[in-house]
């Protein structure tokens, strides 16, 4: 979520509400250890001076993220002994915030040099089992023809590999290749069930455009990318393991840059014959209002139609599914699907079927 603008406010002021905010919304009830050590930056100021460093949003995910790939990568700390993704079933439950607060002053510049080079980029995976029914969708209203990629913010553009995961809505049906080493599932609550296909809809073209697209080849790019899953998130974790093997596998294309810069030619690139999809989840949210909205015109400026699938988490309770269409310069079409929470937990569909 964005954090309001408020006006007159210090820069260790504007920060310490980042944090809270980010415990009170975002780390409530699943990510306990986070949400806590939130409130202790909050509260910190060599924290908070820590934190500004951080060029560019969302600044506690960076900052967590720093600190937990210095411990992967095997700095010996007493810190370690308090994340279950290094410390296992023996991790300490007791107060981590002084090991933190002491970490984080040993650490220092090593951390702002990993905030100030490194970027957010969560590969959740399970949000593909949030984006199946609106591929699903575009795939029925067009007759089967072949999907055409492209995402926006790929990051290791795992969830273009999405048709080689297998996904379960819990109505006794798995949906997906009876192969597929990785099963997604996700709990729909609410009065509609998601349209999930029989068959998972065919793609023929993906591409992935991110500033920094990460190459699960190269072992300390991957190393960052598992630093970015919170601590106590293990399922999390593993589904992370299980889908780097499979684009070890099945490298998609990427392309390094500004993505408002490439998305006009990756565009055109995509074959003619085949289904334009636009994608991007947890991306706009780093934009500013200006890159929001030069996005959106450069959709709307494409020559042939375009949908557009989005999970996106700016000002609502809750991240939201949309579909847009786009055509002839004109956005002809927008559709909020369902509310859904930000790692693919639940589904909340909005649309009787």
């Amino acid at each position: 979520m964005l954090p309001e603008f408020v006006p007159d406010e210090t820069p260790l002021e504007r920060m310490s509400r980042i944090f809270t905010r980010f415990a009170a919304h975002e780390t409530v009830r699943i990510a306990p250890m986070y949400g806590h050590l939130s409130e202790v930056v909050a509260a910190d100021p060599e924290l908070l001076e820590l934190a500004t460093h951080a060029p560019r949003e969302p600044v506690p995910n960076v900052l967590f993220a720093a600190v937990q790939y210095l411990l992967m990568k095997g700095v010996a700390h007493p810190l370690a002994a308090y994340y279950a993704s290094i410390a296992g079933d023996t991790v300490r439950t007791d107060d981590p915030a002084p090991a933190f607060q002491a970490f984080c002053r040993q650490y220092r510049d090593e951390i702002i040099h990993l905030m100030q080079t490194r970027l957010v980029q969560t590969n959740e995976v399970n949000r593909c089992v949030l984006l199946l029914p609106a591929f699903g969708l575009v795939a029925q209203r067009e007759q089967g023809r072949p999907l055409a990629l492209i995402e926006v913010g790929c990051s290791a553009a795992l969830n273009l590999l999405w048709d080689y995961y297998a996904y379960d809505y819990g109505d006794g049906r798995v949906v997906g290749p009876a192969d597929a080493p990785l099963r997604l599932n996700t709990v729909p609550r609410g009065d509609h069930h998601p349209p999930v296909p029989d068959t998972l809809p065919a793609v023929g073209f993906r591409l992935g455009l991110d500033l920094n697209p990460i190459n699960l080849l190269d072992d300390d790019q991957a190393l960052w990318l598992r630093a970015l899953v919170w601590p106590e998130h293990r399922e999390r974790a593993q589904r992370l393991e299980q889908t780097i093997a499979i684009a070890r596998q099945h490298p998609p294309a990427t392309r390094k840059g500004d993505a408002l810069h490439l998305l006009p030619d990756a565009m055109a690139q995509a074959p003619d014959d085949m289904v334009l999809c636009v994608l991007h989840s947890f991306v706009t949210n780093q934009f500013s209002d200006a890159q929001r909205d030069q996005f959106t015109s450069l959709l709307r400026a494409h020559t042939e139609p375009i949908y557009r699938i989005s999970i996106e988490w700016l000002n609502e309770a809750h991240p939201r599914l949309e579909l847009r269409v786009y055509q002839g310069g004109e956005e002809v079409e927008k559709r909020l699907l369902a509310y859904v929470e930000s790692h693919g937990r639940w589904i909340e569909w909005l649309e009787t079927p």
